[in-house]
């Protein structure tokens, strides 16, 4: 049975053991009286001992101030008993003590030698203590574990739990926290090892039975990133080390299939599409990866066809008057922001004129959207550069000279000066600059969109569409046509309605390539070997879920069997829910009709067509292997950037991070205007036709159209092209007549981010 404690006891708290059998009391009514202080009085802590606490509240000239009068009186009344208890052993004692030593003399005291002794102690860190109250053992398992979130989290050394001005710190807290900071190869060790586990379990929780887009990219030193998105959200599953690999087809073949095995097992998903950079070896090894796997969906990463192919490769090799003017603006804000003196000029008579002095920003190589807001900075200062070339030039060419004395590089200085000033004051440069600027918005703005984590394949057709209507020209072969085709037209509040007559877009020609790319998608065979029978039951029932899911698909584009009051709720259901297609899918779900089709629908409209989860953690990467931390191994790098990613989104979901607002480049009515693409009702003449389709829905009709679809085939001499191929550019063709018409579902969007919500 345990020992009850002692009547003194509810005017202290229990603390940690200071021996074998008495635990630490610290006064209640001190803490209560001096805590939030930044030292409490050595007083506080007294050993757990009857005698010692009530010598701290009653004792002589030092007695507790902050005791209670309930504390003071039942000191007292134990200080009584306790005296009274004393007096009484000693008469006891004294009268056997007389009868037996009473002519017994005291023995002298043995004198010792004085010497001088010397007090030894190990060095202690000089600063003053925080309030000393102990942790417990579970207290201390959660201050490691916050160590390695910290740690992850503000990408720290390990190393710095061990420096001794962080311990320093720390004590100024709390006198006992070097009971609880451990050492470097704990927190990089075993507590590494434990959060990267929990880690993992949540991750195996959100991803298990789902079906899943895999994206690769390459990081820096051979690093390749491999990411899956579900229900558009990006996850790290792995990093793969390349280094060893010849990165051509056959290696990023095999690099390609281990990663999939290997996220199905550890996670228990579906890989249903894949995602690479554009490059010779991966673009190869992506097109064997699907010969031997045909029922994944495979796609190069729309922000890099974007402002990879078409900014670098196109724009500024079919326009070499953009690319040299693009050339002279870079060089002019490099020459500001190098001579600091010339800024300060420039900046002067900036503020005159604007009450401000905005920063000359410069373009970077890699991010080609910061080319756009660089060139909008320089526009916006043209008036106030303009007036400073001309009002103060000798002063900016003695600014730029400085105290040069050699005559040779004096002069230099001169002309270099003078080249610029000249280029400030030309009209053609800012004329030509302004298209430049013209040119490069819907490049921008295409880019964020194909980067966002809900770059949806309609999404991304139709901003190549948009890019088309700008530039009449579009670098389309590169995509799965098909894909995202198909996702427009799932898209239940874009339909058909973007296809004209010429499009190709009868009941034969959608259905029958919807119905090919669902056959692909759902061609994968059950797990392990199957015997002929098998297959053939298997073959048997994936043609009639076929069936089912034509049959599905024709009601959905006739607005027949349960789609056919969609036009009329259609508004409605718009206002209340938005016009995310999700939501509608997921409703159609409880009809068992359409469940084959709404399943479908919903594994298309989740793909994400870019790498931009990888762009993420590639910059993640950059961040935590540093020069100073270049040696730092993979095992640690990965867990190192899963536990940052979760902590991150942690921190959103709790509301301890706000969501930064994407930035304005641009006004309201020049956003309007980019990247439209109009309905093909809505370009035909009549307000009553808004809502025309562009299928037939009676049996005259339908005949006549299939006649002349019979006899448009009988007519190519060189055989009908693909389907796919034909449904896009036909399409393309259609919509560059006539004034662009705002396009519902786009939304409005900086040149620096797209949201997709």
């Amino acid at each position: 049975m345990a020992r009850q404690k002692g009547e003194m006891w509810q005017f202290f708290w229990e603390g940690a053991k200071e021996n074998s059998t008495h635990h630490r009391a610290f006064c209640l009514g001190c803490i209560r009286n001096q805590l939030g202080r930044a030292q409490l009085h050595q007083q506080t802590v007294v050993l757990g001992e009857k005698r010692a606490m009530i010598a701290h509240i009653l004792g002589g000239d030092h007695s507790c101030r902050y005791a209670s009068s309930t504390a003071i009186y039942k000191a007292k009344e134990l200080e009584k008993k306790e005296q009274k208890g004393k007096r009484a052993r000693n008469s006891d004692g004294v009268e056997e003590d007389t009868e037996s030593t009473n002519d017994s003399r005291l023995a002298p005291l043995k004198k010792h030698k004085a010497v001088n002794r010397v007090l030894k102690q190990q060095a202690k860190l000089r600063v003053f203590k925080g309030i000393s109250i102990p942790f417990t053992n579970k207290q201390e398992k959660e201050v490691h574990a916050q160590f390695l979130r910290a740690t992850v989290s503000a990408n720290l050394s390990y190393s710095w739990v061990s420096d001794p001005e962080v311990i320093k710190l720390f004590l100024m807290f709390c006198s006992c926290a070097g009971d609880v900071i451990l050492s470097r190869d704990v927190l990089a060790g075993r507590l590494l090892k434990e959060e990267h586990a929990r880690v993992e379990e949540e991750l195996k929780l959100k991803l298990e039975g789902k079906k899943v887009t895999l994206t690769s990219g390459y990081f820096k030193n051979s690093l390749m990133g491999v990411n899956v998105s579900s229900e558009f959200k990006p996850y790290l599953v792995d990093l793969y080390n390349a280094t060893a690999d010849k990165k051509d087809g056959d290696s990023m073949e095999e690099a390609l299939d281990k990663m999939i095995e290997k996220t199905e097992k550890r996670y228990k998903c579906t890989v249903v599409g894949l995602g690479t950079d554009n490059d010779g070896g991966t673009r190869s090894g992506r097109v064997k990866v699907v010969q031997r796997r045909p029922w994944l969906l495979t796609f190069p990463c729309g922000a890099h066809q974007v402002s990879g192919h078409l900014c670098v490769a196109d724009y500024f090799k079919e326009n070499p008057d953009a690319g040299e003017t693009s050339e002279q603006a870079t060089a002019f804000i490099g020459w500001l922001n190098n001579y600091g003196r010339v800024r300060s000029i420039f900046d002067t008579v900036q503020k005159e004129q604007t009450k401000e002095v905005n920063t000359y920003l410069v373009a970077n190589a890699t991010r080609w959207t910061t080319h756009l807001v660089a060139f909008l900075r320089l526009e916006a200062l043209k008036q106030p550069l303009c007036t400073a070339a001309i009002t103060r030039r000798n002063d900016i060419i003695a600014a730029q000279v400085g105290a040069e004395k050699n005559h040779k590089d004096a002069a230099a200085l001169t002309a270099s000066a003078e080249e610029q000033l000249d280029l400030i004051e030309d009209y053609d440069f800012w004329r030509q600059l302004t298209t430049v600027i013209e040119d490069l918005e819907p490049l921008a703005y295409a880019t964020n969109i194909c980067q966002s984590d809900k770059a949806c394949p309609d999404c991304v057709l139709l901003a190549f569409v948009g890019l088309f209507l700008y530039f009449e020209d579009l670098p389309s072969s590169r995509f799965d046509q098909s894909l995202m085709i198909t996702a427009l037209i799932l898209n239940p509040y874009e339909h058909l309605d973007r296809f004209g007559p010429d499009a190709g877009a009868n009941i034969i020609n959608v259905n029958a390539m919807v119905v090919e790319l669902y056959t692909k998608v759902t061609s994968r065979p059950p797990s392990g070997e199957l015997d002929p029978h098998e297959r053939d039951a298997f073959e048997s029932h994936q043609l009639q879920w076929s069936r089912e899911f034509s049959a599905a698909f024709l009601q959905y584009c006739l607005y027949t069997g349960p789609f056919k009051n969609w036009k009329d709720l259609k508004a409605n259901f718009q206002e209340i829910h938005g016009d995310d297609p999700i939501i509608f899918w997921e409703s159609m779900k409880s009809d068992v009709k359409v469940l084959e089709l709404a399943d479908f629908s919903l594994l298309i409209l989740h793909i994400i067509m870019n790498t931009a989860g990888n762009e993420r953690q590639f910059s993640h990467v950059k961040i935590k292997k540093d020069w100073l931390r270049n040696r730092l191994l993979l095992e640690k790098l990965e867990s190192s950037l899963k536990i940052g990613e979760n902590l991150c989104a942690h921190h959103y979901t709790d509301g301890l991070r706000d969501v930064r607002k994407p930035r304005q480049n641009r006004s309201e009515d020049r956003v309007s205007k980019l990247l439209q693409v109009p309905r093909y009702g809505e370009l035909v003449d009549g307000s009553d036709t808004s809502d025309r389709s562009a299928l037939v829905t009676t049996q005259r009709h339908w005949r006549a159209e299939l006649n002349q679809w019979k006899r448009d085939t009988e007519t190519h001499d060189n055989g009908d092209p693909d389907v796919e191929e034909q449904l896009l550019m036909e399409l393309l063709a259609q919509e560059k007549e006539g004034e662009p018409i705002p396009y519902d579902c786009e939304l409005e969007g900086s040149g620096d981010e797209y949201n997709g919500n």
